[in-house]
């Protein structure tokens, strides 16, 4: 007989993938911002370094917008093994800056740094009690 069971197990939380639609256009964060895509802006963020891969050097932005339950998160493990990701939903706001799971705020300076990052970041909007 087959069954499923769950199984815990230690894993180093390295990065966070952020996809964020768009919501007003211009006024959410201009059409040359650094990562926007279109009508989407998607980052990799270094969790340990507080950092955004492949932010481009030089560049000093402020991504701050209404997200509400529309973002995707993906948190990854050292080698980009996919851990958990959170599909269509609210702003994971234990971990990435911002408010009241609605609002995404970074602060981002020259070399890609999210100046405004977490003090103490912890994955409670990923793992339920019983996960």
């Amino acid at each position: 007989m087959k069954t499923t069971i769950t199984i815990q197990k230690e894993v180093d939380i390295r990065y966070i993938k952020v996809e964020v639609a768009v919501r007003y256009e211009e006024e959410n964060i201009p059409n040359d911002f650094p990562l926007r895509e279109g009508d989407t802006w998607v980052a990799t963020i270094d969790i340990d370094n507080a950092s955004i891969i492949a932010w481009p050097k030089g560049s000093v932005g402020r991504l701050s917008m209404k997200v509400c339950d529309e973002g995707t998160y993906t948190l990854f493990d050292q080698n980009f093994d996919e851990i958990k990701t959170l599909k269509n939903d609210y702003v994971p706001n234990s971990l990435l800056p911002g408010s009241y799971g609605d609002y995404i705020d970074l602060q981002i300076d020259e070399k890609g740094k999210i100046t405004n990052w977490l003090a103490s970041p912890n994955f409670s909007n990923f793992f339920g009690e019983d996960e």
